[in-house]
């Protein structure tokens, strides 16, 4: 089987006030208060058209400072190895990471989110509003994740 190759370009930077990995929240839920804002390039910028009518958006975005790509890692939430894939970890074979965070408000190509939990300065691939009716699922299994009290911050272990 032939390996294909994809190449994607950014819409525009996440801002937070998170400059390094250690202290950032790991999930939106870690901080559900930390303020950013998203600066969508202007050329996109007709793409957030009625945007602002949803609560909560998808980032889909670029572990751009994240470590070594690494199939098995011990994430924040345990002290055991896991499967990346069965993790949020960063160092994933390709570098994409996801935050569905409050949209506040928006300013043309700018806007206001919490519950920001990514660096300062990461490249935006994508934005998706999120659907309670699509990407809402009650009564099902969490794996290894269950029962596991949450780590609010980063670490260093994936630099």
């Amino acid at each position: 089987m032939s390996e294909n190759i994809f190449t994607f370009k950014p819409i525009g930077v996440i801002r937070s006030p998170f400059k390094e990995q250690k202290g950032t929240p790991i999930q939106p839920t870690a901080d559900p208060h930390a303020k950013g804002n998203v600066e969508v390039f202007p050329q996109y910028e007709e793409g957030l058209k009625d945007l602002e009518g949803f609560e909560r958006i998808i980032l889909i975005y670029v572990f751009d400072r994240s470590c070594y790509e690494k199939l098995t890692v011990i994430p924040y939430l345990d002290t055991v190895p896991h499967g990346v894939f069965a993790t949020r970890a960063p160092c994933r074979p390709n570098k994409i990471g996801i935050s569905c965070v409050r949209l506040l408000k928006r300013d043309k190509n700018l806007l206001e989110i919490e519950g920001v939990d990514v660096l300062d300065g990461t490249p935006l691939l994508d934005i998706k509003p999120y659907v309670p009716q699509f990407d809402c699922f009650n009564d099902v299994r969490s794996g290894w994740v269950e029962g596991v009290s949450p780590q609010k911050k980063a670490d260093k272990r994936f630099e």
